[in-house]
């Protein structure tokens, strides 16, 4: 039998062999916990690196679309390894954007005042009641297979969008991938491929990032044998919050109040001197510069002067700086919210709809993950530790 190791925060994960049985550092909110084994994606807290099945994330960013990127973390296979398995895979996910009307009416009959991600996981839950009878098995191998939730979630958030827009109903072109189709969606018109490249940049570097709130909360739900249908709900339900998916909103709120680069620096010390938070800063997994930023600061640069709002960058560089300038010497920095915001926004999403952008991205590397572990499912049960009363009675003498 292997002798127990302990997993402590010096662990040097790129050259150190990691054998089952171990035990680590726990810290609260399961901190220090390796909960699986993965070959997935291989994320590096103590360097920064990130790889997609073995590719390092500056080989990928900005230089494949988005479908490409799915493919690899799904399959494990390059596109260029074998055309036609590629192309049946694009046509499988291609195909499913095509939503039940009944879908599309419980979504419009909803007030678009409404938070888009509570609209979408209504729309999932929906999508459930029509895609698994009584007759699936009960784990959705078969949807899991066939890929079709990624693209629904994408057309859902589409309509969504259109929706909130007080638009109509869109209807997709097959030959046009997921980035194209939703920029044409939320703009009303056909995106310019500078735009495309953008969406399809976000969404690589979203598709993985390790067992973050969603992405852990669907492999619970999936280690029950649950269907897709609910795993993603679930996902979604641990997206929200402002700790999440809802620091996006929170970054525009903040910089889109900001005059100049001037005024940003003013009000960043002002915040932090008064003990209050700076959206998009901080993370749980890294003391260092998040290694996504660099390709988002970059593009948010280019798209902000294309667009002519140059001093938007300006503005949100300077929030950059005065704030690293105060929280960097106590290894907080900006993390993939803060440019993210910003880039979403300059692509024509407003801050409620920026956690279901988000998603779309996450389910590639959800589903890569998901599938994976139905090869050997195994029910998550971690154990507590009781901190509550000692021993006491519980009779007509009352409790002590």
């Amino acid at each position: 039998m292997n002798a127990y190791r302990t997993l402590s925060s010096n662990f040097a994960w790129a050259v150190d062999r990691l054998d089952w049985p171990v035990t680590s550092e726990v810290g609260s909110g399961l901190s220090g916990v390796i909960a699986t084994a993965t070959r997935v994606s291989w994320l590096d807290p103590s360097s920064g690196t990130l790889e997609y099945r073995g590719v390092p994330i500056e080989r990928l960013a900005g230089m494949h679309p988005f479908e490409e990127i799915a493919h690899l973390l799904i399959t494990g296979r390059q596109a260029k390894d074998d055309r036609s398995a590629y192309e049946l895979f694009l046509n499988q996910l291609r195909s499913s954007r095509k939503l039940p009307e009944d879908v599309i009416s419980l979504v419009r009959s909803l007030d678009p005042g409404t938070h888009p991600t509570r609209i979408l996981r209504t729309g999932v839950s929906a999508l459930g009641c029509h895609e698994m009878t009584k007759e699936d098995e009960l784990s959705g191998e078969r949807h899991w297979r066939e890929l079709r939730i990624i693209a629904q979630v994408a057309a859902l958030v589409a309509q969504i969008a259109r929706h909130r827009a007080g638009l109509s109903v869109m209807d997709f072109r097959p030959e046009n991938d997921l980035a194209f189709e939703l920029l044409r969606a939320i703009q009303d018109r056909e995106p310019d491929p500078k735009d495309v490249y953008a969406l399809d940049l976000l969404w690589t570097l979203f598709a993985d990032h390790g067992l973050d709130a969603p992405t852990f909360t669907s492999m619970v739900v999936a280690s029950t044998l649950a269907d897709p249908y609910y795993n993603v709900v679930a996902g979604l339900s641990a997206l929200q919050g402002h700790k999440l998916g809802g620091a996006g909103e929170n970054v525009l709120k903040q910089i889109l109040a900001l005059a100049s680069p001037e005024d940003a620096r003013l009000w960043v010390a002002s915040t932090i001197a008064n003990g209050g938070k700076i959206a998009g800063f901080g993370h749980r997994l890294y003391r260092m510069p998040d290694p996504r930023v660099v390709f988002l600061r970059k593009e948010v640069a280019v798209q902000a002067r294309r667009k002519g709002v140059a001093e938007l960058f300006d503005i949100a560089r300077a929030v950059e700086d005065e704030a690293l300038r105060h929280l960097a010497p106590r290894g907080v920095h900006v993390n993939i919210n803060f440019y993210a915001a910003l880039l979403f926004h300059l692509l024509g999403a407003d801050g409620p709809l920026l956690p279901c952008l988000y998603m779309v991205g996450r389910m590639a590397g959800l589903m890569a993950r998901v599938r994976e572990a139905l090869e050997n499912p195994r029910l998550y049960r971690p154990l507590d530790r009781y901190v509550g009363n000692p021993e006491r009675r519980f009779d007509g003498e009352g409790a002590k």
